[in-house]
């Protein structure tokens, strides 16, 4: 058997005996990228491809990326590249990488797509701008719903569940009177009495606390300076104005956080509602893409 006489071949002769360096070079042969262990075949587009999809649909979403990149690399006329495309940016949402996927899904890159995969396209760049650091309160992610938004919109009127979506965009461009409560209000209330702000957004043990601590402080102030304890009247007034000023921020906080509630609850329902739902090892449920 005559191997190929590569730098690695040279170094394992030398190193080991007969047959023991001739299983050791195959078994490096047999790791070497596109080629079976003596077999001599070469990978191709669609045997990568293949490997991608197999990769992605049993959950290992950060090799199938591997995989969709090489085929895009190598392959770039493959009549499966637009299809590794789209894949590549599912991939990446199902591996919770929002960011990469709209890099990957870029519009320029979906401009090259076959009309068949625009809508596709689209509409995962919508669900990741949707799944954007979504941590965050409401107020400060409404610049990422707007492209959400802007992103559906823009999928093409022949896609096949493009009334799902656009109801998805109605529901939240013209959403229903939904609750809420004044930040300024609360902290009024709060100026007025303190913890009566926290008791107005729902905050009861918070509002409780702060009427406690203000009014146990505020007693002790008057006490000490009665009892001409200056120092001490001095240290308990100085907490007790910290704690006022404390409940009059937390009761406007709370009105913040109760209104940032009410509408992320209304965004998560309408997207059960449409389908515009992303998990691990699904994209869109109510879609079921297939792609």
């Amino acid at each position: 058997m005559r191997l190929p006489s590569t730098a690695p071949w040279r170094l394992v002769r030398h190193r080991l005996p007969g047959r023991l360096a001739v299983v050791a070079c195959a078994l490096w042969l047999s790791l070497l990228p596109g080629r079976a262990a003596g077999a001599g075949l070469t990978l191709d587009d669609d045997a990568l491809w293949g490997y991608a999809e197999q990769l992605r649909q049993q959950g290992e979403y950060y090799r199938a990326v591997s995989e969709y990149k090489r085929l895009l690399h190598f392959f770039p006329a493959s009549p499966h590249a637009g299809r590794a495309r789209v894949s590549l940016g599912l991939a990446l949402l199902q591996g919770s990488e929002p960011a990469q996927a709209l890099e990957a899904l870029e519009p320029a890159a979906l401009g090259r797509l076959p009309d068949t995969l625009t809508g596709d396209g689209y509409f995962l760049r919508g669900v990741a701008w949707l799944e954007l650091d979504p941590t965050r309160p409401y107020a400060m992610r409404e610049p990422e719903l707007a492209q959400a938004l802007g992103e559906f919109e823009t999928i093409p009127p022949d896609w096949p569940l493009r009334e799902r979506t656009a109801g998805f965009v109605r529901a939240m461009r013209e959403p229903p009177q939904l609750p809420s409560k004044s930040p300024m209000l609360a902290g009024s209330l709060s100026a007025v009495l303190p913890g009566a702000g926290s008791f107005y957004v729902g905050r009861y043990a918070e509002g409780s606390l702060a009427f406690f601590l203000t009014a146990l402080l505020g007693y002790a102030t008057v006490t000490s300076f009665d009892q001409d304890h200056v120092a001490a009247g001095t240290v308990f007034g100085a907490l007790t104005l910290a704690f006022y000023g404390g409940a009059i921020y937390s009761a406007a906080n709370g009105a913040h956080k109760y209104n940032n509630a009410v509408r992320e609850t209304f965004l998560g329902e309408q997207r059960r509602r449409f389908g515009i739902a992303v998990g691990a090892g699904r994209v869109a449920g109510a879609f079921n893409l297939q792609f």
